[in-house]
């Protein structure tokens, strides 16, 4: 079975490395609130401790002036919507098609 990974906003990174640099906390205590690995704070306070005001900025995935790979991107993201959206499309179809046979059934 596959992990999901989990995303954590910048304002909440922010808030459990201050916790602890204000000594609100222990680092063991926010792993555990939190149910966040200790090493994965660890990472975070010390970015946070690098620079407190601009940490864990969103960094584009694009460089500056690259439109064609933003097109490309954007592409293939309305490629796999486009498909989601036929096969949502069939299986609604199906369930309606079965739905109507157990009424007949019945």
């Amino acid at each position: 079975m596959k992990l999901q990974k989990r995303n954590f906003s910048r304002d909440f990174k922010i808030q459990v490395c201050e916790e602890i640099e204000s000594k609100i906390k222990t680092q063991a205590q926010a792993s555990r609130e939190y149910n966040i690995g200790s090493n994965l704070i660890s990472q975070w306070q010390t970015i946070y401790r690098k620079d407190p005001v601009n940490c864990f900025a969103e960094v584009s995935k694009f460089p500056v002036g690259s439109e064609e790979v933003k097109i490309k991107a954007l592409e293939a993201a309305l490629g796999r919507a486009t498909l989601e959206n036929q096969i949502l499309k069939e299986a609604n179809t199906l369930l309606k098609k079965m739905a109507q046979e157990r009424r007949f059934t019945k």
